[in-house]
């Protein structure tokens, strides 16, 4: 495997989808591919934020820890899907911890270097405020709707934005992380959904099967209020 990325490798990612090729050229001779095992750490809180990430492969999880050791899940972090780019711009030290929640394949992109090239150029500043302004709107939108969702609200479309095999009237999900793992990130506790679990399975919206759930009324499951 050659260790510095391809430019097709992360041209499609939203902060440098509108860069030309000589911009890209440059940003890959200084990325720099990484591989994590299940549960390896990639950086802590307050360490200095000198790189931000694409994941290419695996799944990767954003968290704070408590006083007691408890970790809070703040993000899961899927293929295609940049991370800590924003560390860039807030001080440059890393505001929470990242490790790999499952073996996970990542182009580390140096964060110094894509600084200077945002200093000597106002049109690659103005695109990456654009590319950055309509992800944050994004964001804005989803957490508006997370606050006003009931915790059987935010699991339903959580369950309906996951990657499933579907059928005619089904979809099959493999959750990407334990269930525990899926509650803190939803803001619920692990035992509540539990109890989400149980009255979607009584209802007949869903099987649950270990890592596997079955949805079988996705537009039912949509509807739910």
């Amino acid at each position: 495997m050659p260790t510095t990325p391809d430019i097709k490798d992360f041209r499609l990612a939203y902060l440098f989808r509108d860069l030309d090729r000589e911009l890209l050229a440059q940003i890959a001779e200084r990325a720099c591919w990484r591989e994590l095992d299940a549960g390896a750490p990639l950086f802590a809180k307050n360490d200095p934020g000198n790189r931000f990430y694409l994941v290419k492969t695996g799944t990767m999880k954003l968290f704070l820890l408590a006083e007691d050791g408890q970790k809070h899940v703040m993000e899961l972090i899927g293929r295609e899907h940049l991370f800590a780019e924003a560390v860039m711009f807030m001080g440059g030290r890393y505001p929470v911890h990242a490790s790999a929640l499952e073996p996970t394949r990542l182009i580390a992109f140096d964060a110094g270097f894509f600084m200077g090239l945002l200093r000597g150029n106002t049109d690659l500043c103005l695109a990456l405020l654009a590319a950055m302004s309509r992800r944050v709107h994004g964001l804005v939108t989803e957490i508006d709707r997370l606050t006003l969702q009931t915790g059987v609200q935010r699991f339903a479309q959580y369950l309906l934005a996951q990657p499933a095999q579907k059928s005619a009237d089904t979809r099959t999900i493999r959750l990407p992380a334990s269930k525990q793992t899926i509650a803190s990130l939803l803001g619920i506790q692990p035992e509540t959904l539990s109890r989400i679990l149980s009255k979607l399975r009584d209802e007949g919206l869903i099987e649950v099967n270990a890592e596997t759930v079955v949805v079988l009324k996705p537009d039912a499951l949509g509807r739910i209020s």
